[in-house]
């Protein structure tokens, strides 16, 4: 059995984001995703959404015990372009 905070981790890493981009793009603190990675905090609905529309993966996927993400080079095709370019152009940014 795998946990929610594992499987977004999974996901995260394999997108090759880090958790500074993650919580810039959802608006969240860096400590929030740390502490959901390591399942010390619960994950709010919204959140939840938010997190499946960035990954590009179901909300099912990340809370089901049953189900894994599928995590190959389809995910890349489901995580909206325009969501990609916000991650990266906000990282940019503030390296300048």
């Amino acid at each position: 059995m795998r946990s929610y905070g594992k499987k977004l981790r999974a996901a995260r890493e394999f997108l090759g984001l880090t958790q500074e981009q993650v919580a810039s793009s959802l608006n969240l603190t860096r400590n929030i995703i740390v502490n959901i990675e390591n399942d010390k905090r619960s994950i709010k609905s919204d959140e939840l959404y938010k997190f499946s529309k960035l990954y590009g993966i179901t909300m099912e996927e990340i809370v089901s015990d049953e189900k894994e993400i599928d995590l190959n080079e389809q995910i890349f095709a489901r995580v909206p372009s325009w969501q990609c370019a916000l991650i990266y152009d906000k990282k940019e940014y503030k390296d300048k």
